[in-house]
């Protein structure tokens, strides 16, 4: 066997596929994933993939062709993301609530020639469908579809359930497994490609980077968060004063950091550990990178995924979930998620005792929504984590109701996340903005088809690997790093550079206001004028000078709003976050009536 076949032989039992096949070996008759009422096991689970794969074979998919899936959070998301993994394909998730121009540049640009839909979106296919010329098949789950179209549960029903034999190579974990589209807040999105090993070895690589710190905030944690986890025993000797004592050790957290790494991926012991005790709720869009990853990291190792079967968030539907399935993780959107469920538990109480860790990423998570919700449940750890696409995975900091400070968005700098001028490649100072980027030693594919992004986001600098998030952050004197916006973002008046966020998070602090989004307007005096586009709370009523009141001797005055715009709801993405492509565009109308 030559060294590229031993490679290969060992990528292989490092994919997720692997891990999938193993936890069905090992845990045939526990759950995989509950939707709903619907509790397939992994036996099933496995089978239901199987059959899919078959019938992608048979339609005629081919090795490294893409599939993109427009779903919403569902048993059957999954199963497409896994089929497609077992015959090499790639899986292109797609945010279904692209219009048409936007849904067209993706597909087209992912060079897709298969799309598994929900029936809710077969108009706007049907749309598209004479402009998309690399798309070969349609396969819809639900009914009413054209007759040449294929039934997402009518292929489940008619293939084997065994694994299929391939006529190339399986898939390793340095294939390509997946092509996620970034972005939609400024101009098209665009799309990052990752292999499984880059997506693996950049987890290890972030938590070995935040490990100090995540210990030494633990070694401070309630007894009641130990206890609360799946492994009872574990969680129970973790509470211990010698193991606290341990926690803050610094040769631990470098033992950690050395052990991490070696880690074998294809080992059974974690999911004969954890196979049918850890359960975790997914309310976040699969489409969306952040929990389309850290489900798939669920399920990786032995997990269940537990979904509800609602195509919007409910925050008392979740917690119920969480009070009847004993839920031990849960995956959120920062306050799009939390701040609901904050109100829902304000008004009723929930036996939330299982809930062990809530992982928050993909906006901001407030501090008076951080200290309320760990108010409600003081054995939780919050664990807010800075994700993003270009960067995989960057870094953690753990919360717990024994803190007495919360931040916002704060992350310490490791020796892996630097704040860096990206003019000079060098490390910001204390005061000084610049931005985030991460050192890895696994890089990924890069931008799909464009190669001029792909330079912008891998530099190397001093003979090391960076990638350059596109987030700039100013750095404080304790080495934690606050976000400021997106360079993109940035407002450019009287010479002065504005970021968003800053007068966002202040403004958003007014009791009357709801949401606001901040932007420039052109203006021959300033060159681009700050503009707010503010959404007040239901019933409420103010006026632009009570806004830009409120902001004097709070932030510096080029900051301040020159303009205020009222609006009845304010154009914001997915998550939650203000597209900043619509706010331009809207506050150019109002303004100044282009």
């Amino acid at each position: 066997m030559t060294k590229k076949d031993k490679k290969s032989s060992k990528g292989a039992k490092n994919t997720f596929i692997y891990g999938i096949e193993q936890s069905a070996r090992i845990n045939p008759k526990k759950p995989a994933i509950v939707y709903g009422d619907k509790e397939f096991t992994w036996e099933e689970f496995d089978g239901r993939v199987n059959a899919l794969a078959h019938a992608f074979l048979d339609i005629g998919l081919k090795r490294g062709e893409r599939i993109s899936i427009a779903l919403y959070n569902c048993n059957q998301f999954t199963e497409v993301t896994c089929a497609a993994w077992k015959i090499a394909a790639i899986t292109v998730p797609l945010n279904y609530r692209f219009m048409d121009k936007e849904l067209y540049y993706v597909l087209d640009n992912s060079d897709t020639v298969a799309v598994v839909l929900d029936q809710d979106f077969i108009d706007i296919f049907q749309r598209l469908g004479p402009e998309l010329k690399k798309v070969r098949y349609y396969i819809v789950l639900g009914n009413n579809m054209p007759p040449e179209w294929l039934s997402y549960e009518e292929l489940i029903k008619k293939y084997p359930k065994n694994k299929p034999e391939l006529p190339w190579k399986q898939q390793s974990d340095d294939d390509i497994g997946y092509n996620i589209y970034t972005g939609g807040t400024t101009g098209y999105p665009k799309g990052i490609a990752y292999t499984e090993e880059n997506f693996i070895g950049t987890l290890i690589e972030t938590i070995s980077g935040s490990i100090p710190e995540i210990l030494k905030r633990l070694s401070k944690a309630p007894d009641s968060m130990f206890k609360s986890l799946p492994v009872p025993v574990v969680g129970s000797l973790a509470a211990t004063r010698p193991v606290r004592w341990i926690l803050r050790r610094d040769t631990v957290a470098k033992l950690i950091k050395t052990i991490l790494p070696k880690m074998p991926m294809s080992s059974s012991l974690i999911p004969r550990l954890i196979g049918g005790k850890l359960k975790a709720l997914f309310v976040s869009p699969f489409m969306h990178a952040w929990a389309w990853a850290i489900h798939l990291a669920i399920l990786r190792v032995g997990g269940t995924i537990v979904i509800p079967d609602n195509k919007s968030y409910d925050p008392d539907e979740a917690l119920k979930i969480i009070e009847d399935r004993k839920i031990q993780v849960m995956a959120a959107i920062g306050d799009a998620t939390l701040k609901p469920m904050v109100l829902a538990l304000d008004k009723k109480k929930y036996d939330t005792k299982s809930l062990f860790c809530v992982i928050a990423s993909g906006m901001p998570t407030s501090s008076d929504v951080k200290k309320k919700l760990l108010g409600h449940m003081p054995q939780l750890m919050l664990l807010d984590v800075f994700i993003s696409s270009e960067l995989s995975h960057g870094a953690f900091t753990p919360y717990t109701a024994s803190d007495k400070e919360f931040e916002k968005v704060t992350f310490q700098t490791t020796d892996n996340i630097k704040i860096i001028d990206p003019e000079t490649g060098k490390p910001v100072k204390p005061g000084e903005i610049g931005e985030v980027a991460r050192r890895t030693e696994t890089l990924p594919e890069g931008y799909y088809k464009d190669p001029e992004k792909t330079k912008k986001l891998i530099r190397t600098i001093d003979g090391a690997h960076w990638l350059f998030s596109g987030d700039l952050a100013r750095l404080d004197e304790r080495g934690y790093f606050h976000f400021v916006g997106r360079g993109s973002e940035c407002i450019n008046t009287g010479g002065e550079k504005v970021y968003p966020e800053e007068v966002e998070e202040l403004i958003k602090q007014y009791p009357k206001v709801e949401n606001v989004g901040i932007t420039g307007v052109p203006d021959e005096k300033w060159g681009e004028a700050v503009t707010a586009i503010v959404q007040l709370k239901e019933g409420e009523k103010a006026t632009p000078e009570e806004i830009r009141e409120f902001c004097k001797g709070k932030i510096s005055g080029y900051k301040r709003p020159k303009h205020v715009l009222f609006v009845d709801e304010l154009p914001t993405t997915l998550i939650g976050k203000a597209h900043y492509a619509e706010l331009r565009k809207l506050a150019k109308k109002m303004v100044i009536g282009e």
